[in-house]
């Protein structure tokens, strides 16, 4: 009897730890109180990567200074920091230049462990590389026997995810402030076929609304006020936006809006899917993106790759209410399979509104 008394005590503790393999839901945390713990310390061990995604790159140089869980540091001060919102995406309007909030963006995010993999002053564009956040499940959730198996085995209740942020800073079309884009990427790691591999996450949206805060926040937002800012921001009338053939036989988007408005979806849409982008010339309307086509649609540039391709997106406006969005191959050879894929790289952007 003692023997099967054993046996079941064994068996139940062995099911309850299987389960944390598991991941389980976590109660939403309010606006504000959102826990973040990004890991400055590379515990990963090697992942098999999909042949669509690049490996991530860990980084191990978190500065204790501006730790996450002691959020110490001092947000400078600018004189207003505004939050705007559309149907799809939440933005800041910071009463600076671009040349005076990019070292602020940039420290915002070194703040959290960061490192900058990418940045280009001049397009405004900068780009962490993959950092992982640790999302435990607080004890009080796991109840009294799995929190004591999760202290006692050392057990993590949650499967790793890695982030990475995107910031943007655009001028105004005033020339007086500066217009401010976070965007969050995000992969996990997932059993497949007995390997561990990473593989991109849907957004959660949750927590880039929270970093956007945060971000507020730094620049010199009252806490409360920039809450309140975020929960009463409204939505608008979602746009109509369609794939066309031109007469080229490439793909075009159409807009229902001016060049501007039209500029400034389509950046948020590159932004969402994670498109490299090389240049961009907003008077003339272009952006210049950098994509691996033979490595899946939306693959992060490699530097040395010599099978990435560079393609122009001109915004052109038709009247005051519609612009399209033109495909332009810079090789010039007019490939079928360019024009095909101009048709699945427009149907992408078209798909996110």
């Amino acid at each position: 009897m003692k023997t099967i008394s054993r046996l079941l005590i064994i068996y139940f503790s062995v099911l309850l730890t299987s389960c944390s393999m598991l991941p389980e839901p976590v109660k939403k945390i309010g606006l504000g109180d959102r826990v973040l713990n990004y890991q400055g310390e590379d515990t990963v061990s090697s992942l098999v990567i999909p042949p669509d995604l690049t490996e991530p790159s860990f980084q191990s140089d978190f500065n204790d200074q501006y730790s996450s869980e002691n959020q110490t540091f001092e947000g400078v001060k600018v004189d207003n920091v505004e939050l705007k919102r559309d149907s799809f995406r939440r933005w800041l309007v910071v009463d600076k230049a671009p040349s005076e909030v990019w070292p602020w963006a940039k420290e915002f995010l070194r703040s959290y462990g960061f490192k900058i993999e990418k940045e280009d002053h001049k397009i405004g564009v900068m780009e962490t590389g993959y950092l992982e956040n640790d999302i435990n499940v607080p004890e009080k959730s796991l109840g009294a026997i799995r929190a004591m198996l999760s202290k006692a085995l050392k057990t993590k209740y949650g499967l790793p995810i890695a982030d990475k942020y995107r910031i943007r800073i655009e001028e105004s079309a005033n020339k007086k402030s500066s217009e401010v884009y976070l965007t969050l990427n995000s992969i996990e790691e997932v059993v497949n076929g007995g390997m561990r591999v990473w593989q991109a996450r849907a957004k959660d949206v949750e927590l880039e609304t929270e970093m956007l805060l945060r971000l507020m926040i730094f620049l010199g937002s009252d806490r409360s006020e920039a809450i309140e800012k975020i929960i009463n921001s409204l939505e608008v009338d979602k746009p109509q936006v369609t794939v066309n053939k031109a007469e080229n036989g490439y793909a075009e988007l159409i807009f229902p809006f001016d060049q501007r408005q039209t500029w400034g979806y389509l950046g948020w849409a590159l932004d969402e899917l994670d498109v490299d982008i090389e240049d961009l010339d907003v008077t003339e309307g272009s952006y210049y993106v950098n994509i691996v086509t033979n490595k899946g649609l939306f693959a992060r540039l490699i530097p040395s790759s010599i099978q990435s391709k560079t393609y122009q997106l001109f915004v052109k406006e038709l009247d005051k209410a519609n612009s399209i969005v033109v495909f332009n191959d810079l090789s010039e050879e007019n490939k079928q399979g360019t024009i095909d894929f101009s048709f699945d790289f427009f149907n992408e952007i078209a798909a996110k509104f």
